[in-house]
């Protein structure tokens, strides 16, 4: 694991905190963004070259021509920034330097969380618990006529299912009545009313024929009706191309 050391920054002189991986590596101060190696402090001193002659006293001493030294590569300094971990953004180029501050980053965008305990992340959609990333859409808000097209058929098969209803409940209660008089009702009487005559055909006969054909459409509205009503009563969303 990396020991984490405090050093000043030669331009600024203010603290800064890095790992013991970067000795030797070129890093930019935070503070005032001066470019500076950094150096070992617990390395020894370099000796002097033990091949120099000793200058006379009174003589010049001959300055020994130095090879021009090889500039070593400079390693590239990281530009990444949160904003730019996007899909299809610029990949992070860690230098190994560890944050003055611990504060709780997404692991997908490295946006700082709010809260800090935020098991999804507000910014990309990514859930820290299942490690997986919302799909996120644009779409367009539904307005007054999304609604009425969407409600529109429920309010229609509520009104049909009450409407078949009510024609049931009348025709069981009057049909009798109605058939009184008929064809259908001869001049003998009623063995099960005396003051009454005897019908051809009972006119509960009609009112069962009735429930048994409006029946199935009654049940099929009225499902239709609260699906539409009360389970799913939003439009649609509308997706923006």
């Amino acid at each position: 694991m990396a020991t984490v050391i405090d050093i000043p920054c030669p331009s600024c002189e203010k603290s800064l905190k890095v790992p013991d991986t970067v000795f030797g590596k070129k890093i930019k101060c935070k503070h005032c963004g001066h470019p500076f190696v950094v150096e070992d402090p617990d390395a020894e001193p370099a000796k002097p070259a033990t091949g120099a002659k000793p200058s006379k006293p009174g003589g010049a001493v001959k300055a020994k021509k130095e090879e021009p030294k090889k500039e070593e590569p400079k390693p590239a300094t990281s530009t990444y920034t949160p904003d730019d971990d996007e899909e299809g953004g610029a990949k992070p180029n860690p230098l190994g330097v560890i944050a003055e501050e611990d504060i709780p980053r997404c692991p997908f965008c490295a946006k700082e969380l709010d809260p800090p305990d935020a098991k999804v992340c507000l910014h990309c959609g990514f859930n820290n618990l299942t490690r997986e990333r919302a799909e996120s859409k644009k779409v367009w808000a539904p307005d007054s006529n999304d609604y009425m097209n969407h409600l529109g058929p429920g309010i229609a098969a509520m009104l049909i299912c009450i409407a078949l209803l009510v024609l049931d409940i009348v025709v069981m209660l009057n049909m009798r009545e109605w058939l009184t008089g008929s064809f259908l009702q001869s001049e003998e009487p009623d063995p099960m009313d005396a003051n009454a005559k005897k019908f051809l055909v009972r006119p509960s006969a009609f009112v069962v024929l009735l429930w048994a054909a409006t029946v199935m459409p009654i049940i099929g509205t009225a499902r239709f009706a609260i699906k539409r009503l009360a389970i799913d009563n939003k439009p649609m969303e509308k997706v923006k191309k």
